[in-house]
């Protein structure tokens, strides 16, 4: 019956949601069991994002150790909550009063309404481009593997990848690729409760909740808390730490400076962008430190930080000798994965002169931005108000600042929407304080209003995506149909997990969008050892187009219709070495017609068809 396949489903994932919540909580509220915090947002926010950061920690030391697998994993969770206990009596003897409280219980019934939407939308296959091309990729190798192997046939084989061990858990542990969206949904979650918490702190109860509202109101952070990308880790961390930055300003206690260094040091480890946020705190530090204290606190920043992303980076360089792998490729060198392969960008200044225009962009002109979601109407809006913010008060002055500067840095690599959502929550709190000030003697329902007014694009994105993706699919059948629809490549690649199982190696041609779905190997990207141009120029030559397949190990060939690709499929030896066995219209496979020889064991992987299974019931 549908209404039980549904029921099991959503019960499912919202039980899959709760355990990783209460896990990840235990893990940092006993990692922070020696720095006060204060009840409320606070008391929940920093353990869940600290949580995060150590957790991608042990879970890399499992992966070193070839421990990333079901049965350790579990292991692992049963210690974590044993040793969580005392943190567990604290939590259930602080929510006694707050369970009595009818105006508390109204309030957390409201919230989990207004963010139902907002969890179904994680509960769809993963289709977003980046996570079938090489993220959910990096997490079912780990989870395969139990390791955390250097990945060759992707596009970019290597990267940090705290986001992608926490997946690979989620994904060894439940079998579902479904689940692994609910660690980005956790991590916006977060970071908007460490808004409330950071607005009540320098203004009031509704700076905090407006604040919140301004970032949750962004369709872009709604997109990225339900779909496989990093940015809502790094923006999580990137906030954390900029908190606990603050409150080592106004307390002057260690303790919440090596807290903003872990979480420095994880925003490094989540995306190489976290690596000027790395750079920003020490430099706030050297700045802030009183003259005394100046070498000392920024040694501590400096070495703690560098403990959290050391494993990631030190990992990168041992694969590739690059510790920014593929960047840079000047010092270091960039081998197949050499940036060049790519299409050339415009030239750094030619950016900055585009740069005026980049807030029209992420709302009206999206193409220039990597066809992202738009950012609310509010941020144009709001922009005066930044500037406003940056005048009012010094703390604020170099969130905005802060921002400015990363917006400026970040012209250096291709346009892209997504990187600015690193420093939303910081912008977002400045137009609350800012805001603030305007609306102090307002009533609390108008201010109510006004954080409906801001959350209402994202509500409005959601609605329009419920209808285009239509009904939420809750069984294998209908997650069949929902990728069919929404991935026309997906078509050949299931034909072949049904007709070849896990044995095949298939060559993608402008295919390698649906990488993930692939039970075989899968072959072909615009870099790497089987990138397109080593192929290309053999294609009106079938024995030399043979002869390459066959030396990289593949065995079908996988044709996009439309691309510009044209096969000699009239020339008699195109027929001697390759048969057609599938077409749609869309794609075409062809099957080479001897086997191929066996790839080399060290580049041989293949994502089991377990993880396939994130639809079913």
């Amino acid at each position: 019956m549908l209404w039980l396949s549904t029921a099991s489903f959503l019960g499912t994932h919202l039980f899959i949601l709760l355990l990783l919540g209460a896990t990840v909580w235990v893990v940092g509220r006993v990692a922070l069991s020696r720095i006060p915090l204060a009840d409320g947002a606070e008391r929940l926010a920093l353990p869940l994002a600290l949580g995060l950061a150590v957790l991608g920690l042990l879970l890399l030391g499992m992966g070193l150790l070839g421990l990333l697998v079901r049965g350790p994993l579990l292991g692992l969770l049963l210690i974590i909550h044993l040793a969580g206990l005392g943190s567990w009596r604290d939590a259930l003897r602080r929510m006694r009063p707050l369970l009595a409280n009818a105006r508390w219980r109204a309030a957390t019934v409201g919230l989990i309404a207004a963010s139902a939407p907002f969890f179904l939308l994680a509960l769809y296959p993963p289709t977003a481009f980046d996570e079938t091309l090489y993220h959910l990729p990096y997490a079912q190798a780990f989870a395969e593997t139990g390791g955390v192997p250097f990945l060759p046939d992707l596009r970019f084989p290597i990267f940090p990848q705290l986001g992608e061990v926490l997946w690979a858990a989620v994904l060894a542990v439940t079998r579902r690729d479904t689940a692994t969206h609910l660690v980005q949904w956790l991590a916006i979650g977060a970071t908007a409760t460490l808004l409330v918490a950071w607005g009540r702190r320098v203004f009031s109860s509704v700076t905090g909740w407006t604040a919140a509202a301004l970032f949750l109101g962004h369709p872009i952070v709604l997109h990225l808390a339900v779909t496989g990308y990093v940015e809502a880790e790094l923006a999580l961390f990137v906030t954390a730490g900029l908190y606990s930055l603050q409150r080592w300003q106004e307390e002057q206690r260690g303790g919440w400076l090596v807290l903003a260094a872990v979480f420095a040091g994880s925003a490094a480890g989540t995306k190489y962008h976290g690596l000027f946020f790395a750079v920003a705190i020490a430099a706030e530090v050297a700045v802030a430190a009183p003259r005394g204290e100046r070498g000392r606190s920024l040694l501590r920043v400096a070495v703690v930080a560098f403990a959290v992303l050391a494993p990631w980076y030190v990992r990168i360089l041992v694969h590739t000798g690059n510790p920014v792998f593929p960047f840079l490729p000047q010092l270091f060198g960039g081998g197949a994965w050499h940036p060049g392969f790519f299409p050339p960008e415009p030239a750094w200044l030619e950016r900055m002169a585009r740069l005026p225009r980049l807030p029209w962009d992420i709302l009206f002109a999206r193409e220039r931005v990597g066809h992202q979601p738009p950012f609310s109407p509010a941020f144009l809006l709001g922009l005066p108000l930044l500037v406003a913010g940056a005048l009012l008060s010094r703390s604020l002055r170099r969130l905005v600042v802060l921002a400015a500067v990363y917006v400026v840095a970040i012209q250096v690599l291709p346009p892209d929407a997504r990187y600015l959502v690193a420093v939303l929550p910081a912008s977002s709190l400045v137009l609350a304080a800012v805001l603030a000030l305007w609306t102090r003697r307002w009533p609390a329902p108008a201010a109510s209003v006004l954080c409906v007014l801001f959350l209402l694009p994202s509500w409005v994105w959601a609605g329009v995506h419920f209808m285009r993706r239509g009904p939420l699919p809750v069984t294998a059948e209908q997650r069949e149909t929902y990728l069919a629809r929404s991935l026309p490549l997906w078509r050949p690649v299931d034909f072949l997990n049904r007709t070849r199982g896990s044995g095949y190696t298939v060559y993608g041609l402008h295919a390698e969008s649906v990488r993930s779905f692939a039970e075989g190997r899968f072959l072909g990207d615009w870099n790497g050892p089987a990138r397109y141009a080593r192929l290309v120029p053999l294609l009106s030559n079938p024995t030399a187009l043979w002869r390459e397949l066959r030396r990289l190990g593949a065995d079908h060939l996988l044709i996009v219709v439309g691309t510009g690709v044209r096969l000699p499929e009239e020339d008699p030896a195109f027929r001697r070495l390759f048969r057609k066995v599938y077409a749609d219209g869309t794609s075409e496979v062809f099957m080479l017609m001897t086997p191929p020889a066996a790839p080399p064991a060290s580049v041989r992987y293949r994502t089991p068809p377990r993880a396939r299974g994130g639809g079913r019931a």
